[in-house]
């Protein structure tokens, strides 16, 4: 009946050891890394290597005076906020900021905050890209200057343009 003797028939024992499967085989225990601690040391790294590539705008700095112009919005501290990050990094490369500078009252910061998004128009989102637009499009109507009515409504065109 049987091909095997029982001599020559492996136990279940002996084929589990075969598989390497067995809870009754002692051998090198690999360790387990937490997956959430992994990730979230990647995630950290990840972060420091994109502030790395920003170069000054990757700085607690920056951080601070971006900060500081959200923060102010509506202030007679807004002004001088604005003029410290402008002063050290340059114009704003996000688009709420550049909308905050636009409900300025200074016609150069909001000429400066409409050459930006013309920019960077092309490579921001599509509802970042309609948000711009409208306010452009009621600065176009609203403004006393009519340099920034002209500049308005021509980049609200442009940006439409996009879709």
């Amino acid at each position: 009946m049987d091909d095997y003797d029982d001599n020559e028939r492996p136990s279940w024992r002996e084929i589990d050891k075969r598989r390497d499967r067995s809870t009754h085989v002692s051998g090198p225990k690999k360790e387990k890394k937490e997956a959430g601690q992994d990730r979230w040391n990647t995630g950290r790294q990840r972060e420091a290597l994109d502030r790395l590539f920003l170069g000054e705008k990757g700085t607690p700095e920056h951080d601070k005076l971006h900060n500081n112009i959200h923060k102010t919005y509506g202030t007679n501290r807004f002004p001088g906020a604005v003029q410290k990050y402008l002063d050290r990094f340059g114009p704003p490369d996000d688009v709420s900021t550049l909308l905050l500078l636009l409900g300025s009252k200074d016609s150069g910061l909001i000429l400066l905050a409409i050459d930006k998004l013309q920019n960077i128009g092309p490579t921001i989102s599509q509802r970042e890209r309609e948000d711009a637009r409208r306010k452009l499009s009621m600065l176009a109507l609203t403004e006393k200057s009519e340099d920034v009515k002209e500049r308005a409504a021509e980049i609200a065109d442009e940006l439409k343009a996009f879709k």
